[in-house]
């Protein structure tokens, strides 16, 4: 940097500045990657930046390992249980160490932060020479990570950095204003932002707005309906086909129709409607609680140019729910799995009432409180509400058969038809099918499979015991 460069002009901001907080509002984590090679000088321009930031005593004790074998990555993800769709897209993966050996009782915990200043080097240098990145770090047994690269024990892992040529160009996320999270001589706040108990009774409609507000990059269905963010491999949600299959067939009732997606979040099922009929729509409402989210799923289909007129509006009421159209407006309504963020959702449900038409119909999918998610009851048998592996939702409640259907009566509608989606005896079979196929019995595996596969949609008493209840109500 030259002598210029670090003098301040007006104001006190110096070039050098301007390009660095462009450089920051331009950054993006990367979760598609081109399959093209990236240049080994590259990932040591990167290394080397990282290796110019601080560290603890000046001690400089990470290790870099880059890993680009398919195989190994393989047996990376299979040892640490990292399953991430990124993971194998990526042509590079930087696994980041540190030697913890001077460092196993400090109370500031500085190899953390020494690693987490390295590991922001990386992204940011990977931005600046046009590399798109990604931090892995919600991986389940790092130490599998060490395993499969023969670290040495004092070597310890803190997580992987994805880099690649970028694929995509998502929005950027929603980020805090510096007067929210700055004060001066003195610290006023009193309260944490989130309850660490997911109970939706504990939170407030505002605290579930930023919620959300924050964590709508997160997660979800992409643009061709496939999951990006767990599974080695790209898969189909089922959920998301039968969705889009039976909106369609609602849809095909009206006449340039009029559609309301009720909390689209980062605009998944708002896409989907408008590759199912977007073009026959008249408009799709996406309606959310703040206008950082509706600038999110602008921008996101900016990009995408999406068939259809899309209408992004927000919650009209700052502690009561409140959707801005007038009464009667539409013919269709989605809801995937909302309901659960609310204690009572029976407020959110007049509202749909009230917007919808006569003759019109809704399409509400509901998670079912009797499927057997082992780690749900464990939670609850221990008293333990704890955001832990629902970090990514917020608050949420599970619903019972007969306490949805009371209270879409309450609210108005009429159920005219009511299904289960992924009951669970699919998963006794996809556990038969396993054991099948790893006694060589395959094609007994793949009529098991078959049979599961023809069976994802249930009626009658099955539909109890299924993943996710679904409601048709007029």
């Amino acid at each position: 940097m030259t002598e210029t460069n670090r003098m301040p002009t007006v104001g006190g901001v110096s070039r050098v500045g301007d390009a660095f907080m462009a450089l920051l509002e331009g950054r993006r984590s990367t979760r598609m990657f081109k399959d093209e090679p990236v240049p080994r000088e590259l990932l040591e321009r990167m290394v080397r930046a990282a290796t110019l930031l601080p560290t603890a005593c000046n001690r400089q004790l990470w290790h870099f390992v880059a890993v680009t074998d398919p195989t190994l990555k393989t047996k990376l993800s299979r040892l640490s249980d990292a399953q991430q769709s990124y993971l194998y897209d990526a042509p590079v993966l930087l696994a980041v160490f540190y030697d913890t050996s001077l460092e196993t009782r400090n109370p500031c915990n500085t190899a953390e932060v020494t690693v987490g200043i390295a590991i922001g080097g990386l992204l940011l240098a990977a931005e600046a020479h046009g590399l798109g990145a990604i931090y892995l770090g919600g991986i389940r047994r790092p130490t599998g990570i060490g395993k499969a690269l023969g670290a040495p024990p004092f070597l310890r892992c803190f997580g992987l950095v994805c880099v690649g040529w970028r694929d995509d160009d998502p929005p950027a996320p929603n980020h805090r204003p510096v007067p929210e999270v700055l004060e001066f001589d003195g610290c006023s706040r009193s309260r944490p932002r989130f309850h660490a108990d997911i109970r939706p009774h504990l939170w407030s409609l505002v605290q579930t707005a930023d919620f959300r507000d924050k964590l709508l990059w997160y997660k979800g269905v992409h643009i061709d309906g496939k999951t990006l963010h767990v599974d080695p491999d790209s898969r189909s949600s089922p959920v998301f086909q039968f969705m889009t299959g039976r909106l369609g067939m609602m849809l095909a009732r009206h006449d340039h129709p009029k559609i309301l997606d009720v909390l689209s979040f980062n605009g998944d099922v708002v896409y989907q409607l408008l590759n199912t009929a977007g073009r026959q729509a008249e408009t799709v409402y996406a309606y959310d609680l703040t206008p950082g989210i509706a600038r999110y799923i602008q921008e996101r289909f900016g990009r995408l140019s999406p068939p259809g007129h899309v209408a992004c509006i927000v919650n009209a009421g700052a502690d009561r729910v409140a959707i801005p159209l007038p009464d009667g407006h539409v013919q269709a309504i989605s809801c995937y799995e909302r309901l659960e963020h609310f204690e009572d959702p029976l407020p959110l449900l007049r509202e749909m009432r009230r917007v919808l038409a006569t003759g019109g119909r809704a399409l509400i999918l509901v998670s079912n409180r009797f499927y057997p998610h082992l780690y749900r009851y464990r939670r609850m048998r221990e008293k333990n509400y704890a955001l832990g592996r629902n970090w990514n939702r917020g608050p949420e409640r599970k619903f019972e058969p007969a306490q949805i259907e009371r209270l879409l009566e309450q609210a108005g509608f009429r159920v005219t038809e009511a299904l289960g989606l992924q009951p669970v005896f699919l998963k006794c079979a996809a556990l038969v099918a396993g054991m099948c196929r790893k006694i060589g019995m395959h094609g007994r595996a793949d009529r098991v499979s078959d049979w599961a596969g023809q069976r994802f949609v249930v009626r009658g008493g099955f539909r109890k015991y299924s993943s996710v209840l679904v409601y048709e109500v007029e």
